[in-house]
């Protein structure tokens, strides 16, 4: 019995819109790179400004600020043993 993998399915399915996406943005984004880095660079500060604004919201974090930076680096050390396993050949 074949199994499939659920999330190498979604993984196609996101690459084969990307792709079919990229034939229509890449022309729009090469006539106006100011525009698009603009728009990204404000998308990205609001998304800091916001999770800043609901992490001085938890009570939590407000008392034990440590605690959240220890949350992201376990964060960002998990982040990276699941890559490096997705990355091994079976």
């Amino acid at each position: 019995m074949i199994e499939i993998d659920p999330v190498e399915k979604i993984e196609t399915m996101v690459r084969k819109l990307s792709d079919r996406a990229e034939k229509y943005a890449q022309p729009v984004r090469k006539r106006y790179p100011l525009l698009f880095g603009f728009l990204f660079t404000l998308s990205l500060a609001a998304f800091f400004q916001g999770f800043e604004i609901f992490a001085n919201n938890v009570a939590f974090f407000e008392r034990h600020p440590f605690s959240l930076m220890a949350i992201g680096i376990i964060m960002l050390f998990l982040t990276g043993t699941l890559y490096k396993v997705l990355q091994k050949p079976d």
